[in-house]
């Protein structure tokens, strides 16, 4: 039996709001918000190179992953893997079982496109749960393309969505106890571990927040916050075990940024382009929501409507006081954002007019143009980027072997951020062997370096100094060396075997034959 007052889902506490209409006029909402989630990963597939900061690496690692008992890219001679290492499981584990038949390249683009499909209806499921106008979702794929995905973080991209669904989740459980319903929300949530630690963060403490403000009995509360045992059983461990910083990092301090820039980083959260494209489409579709928000009209307010509001005032004041780094980690305070944002937009009580339609078709206009402008962009890079160059170097090379990238030009001319900085990882998706710099040099990924062949140390920072490169001290165990940019030769050691566009290929020379290439290659 339902509790007097709940909603029409059963479990809520409130009354859902559902524009009139027939069915036709019901379904079509959701399929504008797939619309525009298509248009957001349309990009996605229109280059051959994802300008993310982070992709050549995660790339890689699928590669690593999916073809490791493969004699030609030799990977057993240079990897082990590790699945207690388990913060990137959840994305890398599906990932590689595509990348089996499909590749890397195309097995990480079918899992980010679920993701960006998923944002809108985990999106859906929150509104509705709260008790919300679900036409809001139209607004939920513009936090694809931000920050998170351009530095590359794809699983915590990808956990974003799974994290929105635990909490819609926790919400009903909170009206309507369900045995069915809270086993759900157990594994839900504690799938999140092996995605991201920050996205059992979030639902951690929004949970919280929530069960406080809800006006529930505090049996009720306490049953739903046991479904999240598991998941914060989870983080526990992994807190006591990992360890971020390494010995050469500075040690375990956290570091943050000047408060007024840290503030300022919340407008920041979708310039990932250079210009002003994204910091006009940001303004318009903010406008929108505001208006959306704001206009006049019938609008029946949910019991407890503020909880929401208060919900985001907190991921606010949690964004302010989180640092930016500690020791391997960097830009921790961002994952905060896209919770932020979402939790923000679904904070708002549309009144039932035409004109709040005419505003929502109007962002889903919006961003399906903004997706083709990314398109333009995403075609541009691969121009910049000089495939056709890259590929021809990396033919000279023989694969299975180890090699090292100097990036000298690692900006791009429409892309926020380094994307080119992990170009050289584009030799181990396709040669194999090893290339650094190398994520498996980072303590929470499931791939590790061979104990039996150990790269030769660097400082943490050293592979955004390319200038500081030692031909010397890794002539011992270096075949070639990947130049993007520079002047000058990385050293004697090594001798120039290719060069196309603005790429550059060395290999190291023993006597009058190369260790790896006969010279009148």
């Amino acid at each position: 039996m339902r509790n007097a007052g709940e909603g029409e889902l059963g479990g809520c506490g409130v009354r859902v709001v559902v524009p009139r209409g027939g069915g036709v006029r019901r379904l079509a909402w959701p399929a504008l918000a797939a619309l525009t989630a298509g248009a957001a990963t349309t990009p996605l597939w229109s280059s051959a190179f994802l300008p993310f900061q982070d992709a050549p690496q995660h790339l890689a690692a699928i590669r690593v992953l999916a073809d490791y008992a493969s004699p030609t890219f030799a990977f057993q001679r240079w990897f082990e893997i590790d699945l207690r290492n388990s913060q990137y499981l959840g994305f890398y584990l599906p990932a590689a079982a595509l990348a089996k038949f499909l590749g890397p390249q195309t097995a990480c683009r079918i899992v980010l496109t679920l993701a960006a499909f998923a944002l809108p209806a985990a999106f859906w499921l929150l509104l509705r749960s709260f008790g919300r106008d679900g036409r809001l979702a139209v607004f939920a794929p513009a936090a694809f393309h931000t920050v998170p995905l351009y530095l590359g973080f794809f699983n915590f991209v990808v956990s974003v969505p799974v994290a929105i669904a635990a909490v819609a989740l926790f919400e009903r459980e909170l009206g309507a106890p369900s045995r069915s319903r809270a086993v759900l929300l157990a594994a839900t949530a504690a799938a999140l571990f092996w995605l991201h630690p920050s996205a059992v963060a979030f639902v951690v403490g929004a949970a919280a927040v929530l069960a406080v403000t809800s006006g529930r009995p505090r049996p009720r509360m306490a049953r739903a916050m046991a479904a999240l045992l598991p998941a914060i059983a989870l983080f526990v461990g992994w807190a006591a075990l990992a360890h971020p910083a390494r010995p050469d990092a500075g040690g375990d301090r956290p570091f943050w940024q000047p408060f007024r820039e840290q503030l300022l980083d919340v407008g920041r959260l979708g310039n990932v382009l250079l210009g002003h494209a994204d910091e006009v489409f940001v303004l318009v579709l903010a406008a929108l929501w505001f208006a959306v928000a704001t206009v006049r009209g019938p609008r029946v307010r949910p019991e407890r409507w503020w909880r929401l509001p208060a919900l985001a005032g907190v991921i606010l004041a949690a964004y302010l006081a989180t640092p930016v780094g500690l020791g391997y980690a960097w830009y921790i305070h961002i994952r905060a954002l896209p919770f932020l944002a979402l939790v923000t937009l679904a904070s708002a009580v549309p009144a039932r007019r035409r004109l709040t339609a005419g505003l929502l078709a109007a962002a889903v206009a919006l961003q399906v143009g903004y997706a083709a402008k990314l398109v333009t962009l995403y075609r541009a890079f691969d121009e910049e980027a000089d495939g056709v160059a890259l590929e021809q170097v990396l033919r000279a090379s023989e694969p299975g072997r180890s090699l090292v990238s100097l990036i000298f030009q690692s900006r791009s001319r429409w892309f926020q951020f380094d994307p080119f900085l992990h170009f050289g990882m584009y030799y181990e998706v396709e040669r194999g062997g090893r290339a650094r710099y190398n994520f498996a040099e980072v303590p929470w990924t499931p791939i590790r370096f061979h104990s039996g062949a150990p790269p030769i140390p660097e400082p943490s920072d050293w592979f955004v100094h390319p200038e500081r490169f030692s031909s010397r001290r890794h002539a011992s165990d270096t075949d070639y060396v990947l130049m993007r940019g520079g002047s000058d030769t990385p050293g004697q050691a090594f001798t120039l075997v290719e060069r196309a566009g603005p790429w550059s290929l060395y290999a190291r020379w023993r006597g009058a034959r190369s260790a790896v290439i006969h010279p009148a290659r």
